[in-house]
């Protein structure tokens, strides 16, 4: 593989990081210690959730009102642990039928409004990702972050892009990566995304939520010691500009 010549952006210089997520959960397990250490460094966190969530609600009683009301309460617990500023959700449907460029221009606005350095998102391109979600959102962030600054790529406000002065986006973050390129170490913030991750109830058994948590410290633990390092998040970090033609 031929790796690009532009430099990696520097991820722990953020100030204003954007995390687009699908679900509720996904930015907490792919890097709630990372964004918990920036937070920490003084950054602003924003978080967008793609999708309402519903199909992975365990408790079958609840009604869809019901169900939203209990993902909300525990996405800000969890939030309120790593240090989000604001929890913006968009409510397309969870594992069902919406549109990509709906969906890229929802994203489109909120960069814009926010003027993120750095924003984070699933890896679209992980080997054997089967939820479409995942791959929908990592994708329509990636494109909406080569395409923000320009002024004739509308998003979903035309008063949004009317305002918008262009700003440097520093970086793309991809999580659930197999091509990491950036570790970050977390072993002070471990208990901190641990403890939000537990949050996140209506979607796992307790059996299942020690799993998670014991297969995300062990592979922190066996990329952390590839870098000589004691437990670390993998990233794939990349300049905006190097997500098109190869750059």
């Amino acid at each position: 593989m031929i790796e690009s010549i532009i430099p990696i952006p520097e991820l722990m210089s953020a100030k204003k990081v954007l995390a687009i997520q699908p679900h509720y959960d996904d930015n907490d397990i792919g890097a709630g210690g990372t964004l918990a250490l920036l937070h920490e460094q003084g950054a602003e966190i924003h978080y967008l959730t793609v999708t309402d969530d519903l199909v992975g609600v365990l408790d079958t009683s609840l009604s869809p009102a019901q169900a939203k009301a209990v993902l909300e309460r525990e996405q800000d617990k969890a939030g309120d642990m790593i240090g989000v500023s604001t929890q913006i959700r968009l409510g397309y449907p969870d594992a069902g039928r919406y549109d990509y460029f709906d969906l890229r221009a929802e994203i489109l606005k909120h960069m814009r409004l926010l003027k993120p350095d750095f924003i984070f998102t699933p890896d679209p391109w992980l080997a054997y990702e089967s939820h479409r979600d995942h791959i929908q959102c990592g994708l329509a962030a990636a494109s909406a972050a080569n395409l923000v600054g320009l002024p004739k790529m509308a998003s979903s406000d035309p008063k949004v892009d009317a305002a918008y002065e262009p700003h440097e986006l520093s970086g793309v973050v991809f999580y659930y990566t197999s091509d990491p390129n950036t570790p970050v170490e977390i072993n002070t913030v471990r208990e901190k995304k641990a403890q939000a991750i537990r949050c996140y109830q209506a979607q796992f058994l307790d059996d299942d939520m020690e799993m998670l948590l014991q297969v995300l410290e062990a592979k922190e633990s066996i990329y952390a010691r590839s870098q000589g390092l004691e437990l670390a998040e993998a990233f794939k970090v990349m300049a905006p500009i190097a997500l098109h033609c190869g750059l």
